[in-house]
């Protein structure tokens, strides 16, 4: 230290006082480019401002506390196949109820009946497909 000060014509060239450097835990070295439109800017904006906090930190805030569903699981994507699937053939039904009467097609639409009520107290219980539903079952009646 004394050697450094001697070369430098007695000016002491070490660094005086300042922050202290953070634990490498605490660093923040990681980066996300994110993009708003005006509307969703303004929506931010205004958020930030309820909470009393600068944009950048609310949105730090909330990125860590947010809650994130999947928009739809796969047993719901299942079951919403099987709904559409269901809804094609109430249309075939329809179609062949208007060309031949009702009585044609009444052992099917009876079918048809059965098998979204099924569907839908499936989906009401909570989307479990394992369970056979029961016969007790009063959430949907027909």
């Amino acid at each position: 230290m004394e050697e450094n000060y001697k070369k430098n014509g007695g000016i002491d060239t070490r660094r005086a006082g300042g922050r202290p450097k953070l634990a490498r835990y605490e660093r923040r070295n990681h980066h996300h480019k994110v993009s708003y439109n005006d509307e969703e800017e303004n929506i931010i904006q205004y958020k930030a401002e309820q909470a009393g906090k600068p944009d950048d930190v609310y949105l730090h805030e909330a990125g860590l506390d947010a809650v994130v569903q999947a928009h739809m699981s796969d047993e719901n994507i299942e079951q919403l196949r099987d709904v559409c699937g269901m809804a094609n053939n109430t249309n075939q039904i329809a179609h062949q109820a208007n060309a031949g009467g009702f009585v044609s097609v009444r052992f099917k639409a009876e079918q048809l009946i059965i098998s979204l009520t099924e569907l839908i107290r499936r989906i009401l219980r909570g989307g479990d497909l394992s369970e056979p539903t029961s016969a007790t079952d009063d959430c949907i009646t027909h």
